[in-house]
């Protein structure tokens, strides 16, 4: 009887430990869930702040485009609001700030003269480029037509040494005139001739290193499409001449994003 008692006891005690188990198990996992969430949510935080610190730092919006597109015009008007500019062909950078909903940001018009593309390439792509907000294209409309290549050239450039992470708008400026090309038109050309540009340098490299994706913008040669880019191209169209506005606050809009 004595014997029976004493094992009676210890299938209790063991009962209740393996129940003590049971109970302690779901505590355990609810406790890791929160640990988990809690971790996930300092993370979250943490990648936050580090971008919005890096996007307060990046407080410059570059122009740029060929000689004669009309870009220190654009310049003028969104730096005065409107006021109309007294422009000329400049080897300077205008610089003015301005004021982007309480923040202060950098506007730089920068020369279009082609000698000074590597000047353009050094300072503002390469070294600058974690001060970049965005990069304004302008182009001329009127004699898109003409021109095209050499555009296409010039922003393919523009794109490949920012590193392809800087967001860019292409600006279709001078629609005033009868021979402007759309926005659409241009930006259907110059996908064309960005691919044709692609498919001529990586086989250029190719015979000579093999480092044909590194230096060109993707690797998708004359079948690139603008999906291709990590970020997006945007293209507005514009007229900054004559007490005209027409695609200014457009602009102005996305410098604001």
């Amino acid at each position: 009887m004595e014997y029976e008692e004493v094992n009676l006891k210890g299938s209790v005690e063991e009962l209740m430990k393996d129940e003590k188990i049971d109970i302690e198990d779901p505590v355990k996992e609810s406790n890791l869930i929160a640990i988990a969430f809690a971790v996930l949510a300092i993370l979250i935080t943490i990648v936050f702040l580090l971008y919005r610190s890096l996007k307060s730092r990046a407080d410059t919006i570059l122009l740029i485009g060929l000689s004669d597109s009309g870009k220190t015009r654009i310049f003028a008007k969104i730096a005065n609001k409107n006021n109309e500019p007294v422009t000329y062909t400049s080897f300077q950078e205008n610089i003015m700030d301005i004021d982007v909903k309480g923040a202060q940001l950098k506007l730089v018009d920068f020369p279009g003269a082609e000698r000074l593309r590597k000047q353009l390439v050094e300072k503002w792509l390469k070294k600058g480029r974690s001060s970049l907000r965005g990069i304004v294209f302008v182009v001329d409309s009127s004699t898109f037509s003409k021109r095209s290549r050499d555009v296409a050239e010039f922003l393919y450039d523009v794109i490949l040494e920012s590193g392809k992470k800087i967001p860019v708008v292409v600006v279709c400026n001078k629609q005033d005139h009868e021979l402007s090309k759309s926005s659409q038109v241009i930006r259907a050309s110059l996908e064309k001739e960005i691919g044709l540009i692609n498919r001529t340098r990586a086989a250029a490299l190719s015979s000579t290193d093999g480092s044909s994706v590194s230096r060109t913008l993707t690797n998708t040669g004359d079948k690139f499409t603008w999906s291709d880019l990590p970020t997006v191209v945007d293209f507005i169209e514009c007229c900054a001449v004559n007490g005209t506005s027409v695609g200014l606050e457009a602009l102005r809009s996305w410098i604001e994003q």
